[in-house]
């Protein structure tokens, strides 16, 4: 190894380990002693006294011993980084070690390199694998909601939950645009693919450190919450529910998966000064995303409103009616636009003529969507469901739990599922007066789309 090398390696693996590079009077210090020099030569040379050379130095060997678990000194730097290289290629102890062969680093794309320093006002962005946003509506409110999470409030993990479709990615996307400078660094990535948390963590690192990757989780996570304590982060996390549990209640993890609700739970309750933006169609069953300190989660709901740009693009007609139309999808994006799609095809873009169609029209995309989401039900799930699919008004907890016969602490589970899914929608209602004062009762009732899809099977769905 030549002297750059050396210096190269030096500076890598304490930036990995500490999160700090060598500075200028310590790689001074490791080129001179790599050359022989003394201390004294060296200070003289660059306008410093002998003894704070020295003591900068025995620092610097101290940091090097750390992180190498060998007694580094003045006389043997170069020799103990280059039997760190050849014992790991050996043993195996790193994840692609041979990446540490410096031609390589310096062919290797940027990706896998460490993070450069964010300049003012212009963070680090790794989102080079979140959609494309093509068209955003509204939602004004969620996102001024959210700046003010993350610039006041800087909680350490926000769970974004919404049914599929909703809008929740295009939100989280158009929100970094908002907040970029709030931030040093910006990561998106995604779990549609179902990565093992240590593949995850593998993937993520890199874009952190360097390509020297610890072997073990423990020591995984140890590095990751080093930077995250030392510089600002929003990491954004989509697609999280694929890592829950089919025929479950909602939010639970599979088995396999088990290591991210660990990894959420110590992000949640260690002291650092990062944000996680946690995007998922249900609820964590952990419930940390509710009631922890440094946690907040938002539920998003259809556009309303704002959903009428949706049918100004497709350039339907009969504008008079495109409040009905909205308000029969429930201001959804994805279902409205799948509508709209029907209603240019079928009916040459006249929302009238659709609406004069007796029942409400689902597409074959939106009932597809939907029963998808119906199959990942439990029984007790699919019971409350095909209840109040029958039920001409919202109805009370407590006469749900009279109705259906089954165990009420089952039934009770299935409902709070159902909400974590975003099935059921509250609404209250004032009961009665007593003593002057007005009682009100939580009422439930069903998404109005997945009620009209229930009901317009040939049977209801069990």
């Amino acid at each position: 190894m030549d002297i750059a090398e050396v210096l190269k390696l030096a500076d890598e693996l304490l930036f990995m380990h500490t999160g700090d590079r060598l500075d200028h009077l310590q790689e001074t210090i490791l080129k001179g002693t790599l050359q022989g020099q003394k201390y004294a030569k060296i200070a003289s040379e660059n306008n410093l006294s002998e003894g704070h050379v020295r003591d900068t130095a025995s620092e610097l060997w101290q940091k090097l011993s750390d992180v190498l678990g060998e007694d580094v000194n003045k006389l043997n730097p170069r020799s103990i980084l280059e039997k760190f290289i050849i014992c790991n290629k050996v043993s195996g102890n790193y994840i692609s070690i041979h990446q540490l062969s410096f031609c390589s680093i310096q062919n290797r794309s940027p990706k896998s390199s460490p993070l450069s320093k964010p300049t003012a006002n212009k963070p680090y962005l790794d989102i080079d694998n979140a959609p494309e946003i093509t068209a955003f509506y509204g939602r004004t409110d969620e996102l001024n909601t959210l700046k003010t999470w993350l610039i006041q409030d800087c909680p350490r993990i926000i769970t974004l939950v919404g049914i599929i479709g909703v809008g929740k990615t295009t939100l989280a996307i158009k929100l970094i645009e908002q907040i970029q400078t709030q931030f040093e660094y910006i990561v998106y990535r995604s779990l549609r693919y179902c990565p093992t948390i240590d593949s995850f963590l593998t993937d993520l690192l890199p874009t952190l450190i360097s390509p020297i990757i610890p072997n073990t989780l423990a020591r995984q996570v140890d590095v990751l919450l080093k930077f995250l304590r030392k510089h600002r982060w929003l990491i954004i996390i989509d697609d999280v529910e694929m890592i829950f549990q089919a025929r479950e209640l909602a939010g639970q993890y599979k088995a396999e998966f088990a290591g991210y609700a660990l990894l959420f739970k110590q992000i949640a309750e260690l002291s650092h000064a990062s944000s996680w933006l946690l995007i998922s169609s249900e609820q964590p069953e952990d419930a940390i995303a509710t009631r922890h300190k440094f946690t907040r989660c938002l539920k998003l709901a259809g556009l309303g409103e704002s959903a009428k740009q949706i049918l100004k693009d497709k350039e339907l007609s009969d504008e008079q009616m495109w409040d009905t139309l909205i308000e029969k999808y429930q201001g959804h994006p994805l279902w409205l636009e799948m509508t709209a799609t029907m209603i240019e095809e079928l009916f040459a873009g006249k929302v009238t003529e659709f609406l004069a169609v007796p029942d409400l029209v689902l597409s074959n995309a939106i009932a597809s969507q939907l029963s998808r989401l119906w199959i990942k039900l439990t029984e007790s799930e699919k019971q409350v469901m095909n209840y109040l699919a029958k039920q001409e008004d919202a109805v009370t907890l407590l006469h749900i739990l009279q109705e259906i016969s089954h165990h009420p602490t089952d039934l009770l589970k299935a409902i709070q599922s159902l909400k974590r899914r975003c099935f059921l929608e509250d609404t209250t209602n004032c009961i009665g007066t007593i003593h002057g004062e007005h009682h009100r009762s939580s009422l439930l009732r069903i998404n109005p789309i997945l009620k009209y899809y229930l009901l317009s099977l040939p049977s209801l769905p069990t």
